[in-house]
């Protein structure tokens, strides 16, 4: 989680650097594809060292490299795939008069991960090597278990939230900073405008370092308790956002709401932060150890989805006119599993009490 704050701070050094090259644009000095060169110099080292050096663990993987490359590559292939498929139906519902409204086009968003991860399930179930394969039906137990749902439900709410506003976050000050309405009514760009790579990196830092300290206090509290006052901060400063970004798109100077703008996306960087930490260690509690690993890893997978609806879902409120829709709806999702983690592992007589 703290390499997107980092990729969000070294990244636009890299692209504001031209390096004796001309710019890509005619418009401000920038050259993006330095972006790319950024991660060609990680990757590199990182793909020898762990080639060479990286381990498999003792229940994981085959006798020899080469049928773990295969295997890899295999359910590579099979993701890949899904994804064509997803990418297909993209294309060919783009001017669909179903997905033309607001509402259409989220939809549409969620149609597209429904695609993705169904679809993917589908094709590991049946088309993986007999190795790989054997291993993905021992996991398939947790699809019985209730509470895998209801983790997932929860956890779509943190992390989902967290890597959902990563992305959203850079967008949404400059659509909301960086244009204002001329004497004549057109747009145009705001000088005053705050500088969005000063700050993109903000909420993604902040949400990183919080997260193990999330994980230290339901140690000592109960996970289910820190999600529970987590949730209500988070919901609080969603709802206190939605009435802040409505304000600030009837003011001539945007700016003079940024201050408070910055602060609330912090709190929410903040409190779904925590979550990640208290939610992983609610699964580990309530799972038996060789199925909290599998649960795990199908929450967060669910969960990563959010890294494109939540900025669809600012795209299509923006392009709308309301983006405070969107902080709405969250804010009643938050509050609907606010009620589902208080049912199932708060309450007095609860299912799962000291999760």
């Amino acid at each position: 989680n703290l390499g997107v704050c980092v990729s969000q701070l070294v990244a636009p050094i890299f692209m504001g650097a031209g390096f004796g090259a001309a710019s890509v644009s005619k418009v401000t000095n920038t050259w993006t594809y330095n972006a790319g060169w950024l991660w060609f110099c990680l990757c590199i080292p990182s793909a020898v060292a762990a080639f060479f050096w990286m381990n498999n663990q003792p229940s994981h993987g085959e006798a020899t490299t080469l049928l773990n490359l295969k295997n890899f590559w295999w359910m590579e292939t099979v993701g890949i795939f899904a994804s064509f498929l997803a990418v297909l139906t993209l294309i060919s519902t783009r001017d669909n008069a179903a997905f033309q409204s607001s509402g259409g086009k989220i939809g549409r968003n969620f149609l597209l991960v429904l695609i993705a991860a169904v679809t993917e399930h589908v094709f590991m179930w049946f088309l993986t090597p007999a190795s790989p394969k054997a291993r993905v039906r021992k996991q398939a137990v947790i699809f019985k278990e209730k509470h895998n749902y209801i983790m997932t439900f929860l956890y779509i709410m943190c992390f989902g939230s967290f890597i959902g506003y990563s992305g959203a976050f850079p967008k949404l000050i400059v659509d909301l900073f960086g244009y204002i309405k001329d004497d004549d009514g057109n747009t145009i760009t705001n000088p005053n405008a705050p500088d969005v790579f000063k700050f993109s990196w903000m909420g993604a830092a902040v949400g990183s370092l919080i997260r193990p300290v999330g994980g230290v206090l339901s140690d000592k509290f109960g996970g289910a308790r820190v999600t529970m006052v987590s949730i209500i901060v988070c919901t609080i400063a969603a709802i206190g956002q939605a009435i802040v970004v409505q304000k600030t798109r009837e003011l001539d100077q945007p700016e003079k709401n940024f201050g408070v703008f910055l602060f609330l996306f912090l709190i929410l960087f903040l409190s779904t932060g925590a979550m990640n930490g208290s939610t992983f260690r609610t699964i580990g509690v309530l799972f038996e150890p060789e199925i909290a690993g599998p649960v795990l890893g199908w929450s967060s997978a669910i969960a990563s989805y959010g890294a494109f609806v939540i900025p669809a879902m600012f795209g299509v409120s923006m392009a709308a006119g309301s983006p405070q829709t969107t902080f709405w709806a969250l804010s009643g999702y938050y509050l609907a599993c606010a009620v589902v983690n208080f049912w199932y592992y708060i309450r007095p007589g609860c299912e799962k009490p000291g999760v």
